[in-house]
């Protein structure tokens, strides 16, 4: 009789550890979700595009981009994929594309650098216009993709500046 009851004690603590462990299974994933749901989405913006250089094959710009994290904890960007056009009358011509990826993104406004190089030809109606006007209108239309707690949301951004152009 007494092997029985302690063979019903033992039946009764491996029952309560699976209780336990399953509970705290549902409490981890509780929590996961629930602090998903409380990280906030950065904020994009195009602070800055400069002409770094011009030669006879390439132009080199610097896009400037602004990201406010809301967020009490740092995030990481993985990617920031973007196209620049330059406006042809009503339309917009693309002349260029930009990646990055991998930045470290700490609580409040951050600034990342995103380096894209045009090509003259690809430039060459929009270079004589740029010329004679003395400027050039260019968007940036593009996406970053923040890794918050393996959740990958794509954030839109869109920009339209006018860049001096002077020889």
């Amino acid at each position: 009789m007494d092997e029985y009851l302690k063979y019903l004690e033992y039946i009764s603590l491996c029952m309560n550890w699976h209780i336990y462990a399953i509970f705290m299974l549902i409490a981890a994933l509780t929590l996961i979700t629930g602090c998903s749901m409380l990280m906030k989405d950065p904020e994009i913006t195009v602070k800055n595009v400069a002409i770094e250089s011009i030669s006879s094959q390439k132009i080199d710009l610097n896009v400037t981009l602004n990201v406010n994290n809301p967020n009490a904890v740092g995030i990481t960007i993985k990617s920031v994929v973007f196209d620049v056009y330059y406006q042809q009358g009503n339309d917009w011509v693309l002349i260029g594309h930009g990646e990055g990826g991998g930045y470290t993104i700490k609580p409040g406004i951050n600034e990342i650098s995103v380096p894209v190089t045009l090509k003259t030809s690809e430039l060459l109606g929009a270079g004589i216009g740029a010329l004679m006007k003395g400027e050039i209108t260019i968007q940036i239309r593009g996406t970053a993709v923040p890794d918050i707690f393996r959740l990958n949301p794509q954030i839109p951004f869109t920009h339209t500046t006018t860049i001096p152009v002077k020889l």
